[in-house]
């Protein structure tokens, strides 16, 4: 899987980040790199629980 460096230099997780920010991150960054497709497992997991799947 290729790494867009650029985009992760330019576009850090931020510290802490509530669930809406870690979602917002990684649908950007499955948008601009394939280094690791999709969500991860827990966040999915807490979208459903907030009724956004």
């Amino acid at each position: 899987m290729a790494i867009n460096k650029e985009w992760h230099l330019r576009n850090k997780m931020p510290t802490n980040a509530t669930i809406e920010q870690q979602y917002k991150w990684h649908f950007e960054h499955n948008k601009n790199c394939n280094c690791h497709p999709g969500y991860p497992k827990k966040l999915i997991e807490e979208m459903k629980k907030k009724g956004k799947n």
